[in-house]
């Protein structure tokens, strides 16, 4: 369930929803007959729950004014070629909101690629939680953290009015377990360091992103993050703090994430909304629609469970390469597909086609003897999901990650809707 972010793809693991399935026999007795009496039958289980299913007028009455919102032409049939998002697509714009970049530490190098313009924050990852607190001084995300890379990043950041965050982040699951059994400690430990790295290299706040998977870590967690904000405001009220979730946690009542309590304590949450998909088959990490856990699904949820205002829907600039039996859906994978960035799959020159089930565009080829199948988010199924964010009065959307797209301005641009995107000022005005 955790989503390791050293891979083009990012906190790539696909996921998939606990169901409470009936398993058993029932044992029919009866008095009529010996025969009777040793007749079993095992009955068929009941099918699983589809947990959004009290959601689907409000996902579909969604979906109908997002398709409104982009002015393109969607294909309506399989393996028509993928199409264009023109020129005004957003027409008079869908209105500001916020958009958020993540830019890792193996990308800061060439900040020229960056698109500012089109940001509200960025957020550097990252830098590693380890237990009571404390923070990993080692490792690729301190060292460009300490070594002035970070300074040119907030710098460029702060002259265009972007906020900047610092992403920190764990996904070990002896971490977690120690900071969730002593969350006051823990959360008053990790905001004092966090503090002091804040002031030091002048960020705007912080991005969290502990990801769990353990349910039994849940109400810890919440202690965690509540005295941990609590701590942080205390220091500096105008420093901004994102929770990173995942796009199921508003229905999994069971899991890691209570969102419905965490979020009193912060500024905004960033729903995951990738890697959704098994990649034992071909298809999106993202699906707009046509999966159980999708972009609308989840959006329909989460407005239903916390404040609206307070949410960003995550949005992938990657994709995934499978090796597969066939050159369309459904097929199998033959092997571990590989996570692909935006820029790799332009590069490829090859035509993308669409597909209509999912809202989203993939490529098919032959390459040697086998096919392989990309699945990815272009510009156009960018601003549908932007639409579709916007059409659930989210606060925005924010992308994994801006490094990705570097040579690619219209995924960025996608981003805001036809709107220049919504701005706080910096925590601390020149």
């Amino acid at each position: 369930m955790k989503r390791a972010r050293g891979a083009p793809g990012g906190r790539a693991a696909a996921r998939t929803l606990p169901v409470l399935l009936a398993v058993g026999a029932l044992v029919l007795a009866s008095c009529a007959s010996p025969r009777a009496m040793t007749q079993t039958t095992s009955p068929t289980p009941p099918p699983p729950t589809n947990p959004y299913a009290a959601y689907a007028t409000t996902a579909k009455r969604a979906l109908r004014h997002a398709f409104a919102s982009v002015h393109v032409a969607l294909p309506a049939h399989p393996r028509e070629p993928a199409p264009a998002l023109p020129a005004n697509a957003f027409g008079t714009g869908l209105g500001s909101h916020t958009v958020l970049g993540f830019l890792p530490s193996w990308e800061i190098d060439d900040l020229s690629g960056v698109d500012w313009s089109a940001l509200s924050e960025v957020a550097y990852y990252a830098v590693q939680v380890e237990p009571q607190g404390t923070i990993l001084e080692s490792g690729q995300g301190w060292e460009t953290l300490t070594d002035g890379s970070v300074a040119g990043l907030v710098s460029d950041a702060h002259e265009e009015g972007v906020r900047a965050l610092l992403t920190v982040y764990t996904g070990t699951e002896a971490t977690l377990k120690e900071l969730t059994s002593h969350p006051f400690n823990a959360g008053e430990a990790l905001a004092a360091r966090v503090a002091r790295l804040l002031a030091a290299y002048d960020f705007d706040g912080v991005d969290i992103d502990l990801e769990g998977d353990r349910g039994s870590e849940r109400a810890g967690f919440v202690k965690l993050v509540r005295f941990f904000s609590e701590r942080l405001r205390a220091i500096d009220p105008a420093w901004t703090i994102v929770l990173d979730t995942v796009p199921e946690s508003a229905v999994d009542s069971t899991g890691f994430y209570d969102v419905k309590a965490l979020v009193p304590f912060v500024s905004q949450l960033f729903i995951m909304a990738y890697d959704m998909s098994n990649l034992d088959a071909p298809g999106p990490t993202a699906p707009l629609e046509g999966a159980e856990l999708s972009d609308v699904n989840s959006l329909a949820s989460y407005v239903a469970a916390v404040p609206r205002r307070k949410l960003l829907l995550g949005i992938p600039f990657y994709g995934y390469a499978f090796e597969a039996t066939g050159p369309f859906s459904p097929a199998e994978t033959l092997g571990t597909p590989d996570a692909v960035t935006y820029d790799s799959i332009v590069a490829s020159g090859r035509r993308a086609l669409w597909d209509p089930a999912s809202e989203t565009p993939y490529l098919s080829f032959r390459l040697g003897r086998r096919w392989r199948q990309t699945w990815f988010d272009d510009p156009t199924s960018v601003a549908l999901k932007v639409a579709l964010a916007s059409t659930f009065g989210t606060d925005g959307v924010g992308a994994w990650d801006i490094g990705m797209v570097t040579g690619q301005p219209e995924m960025t641009n996608a981003l805001d809707g036809g709107s220049p995107p919504r701005r706080l000022p910096l925590a601390r005005q020149p």
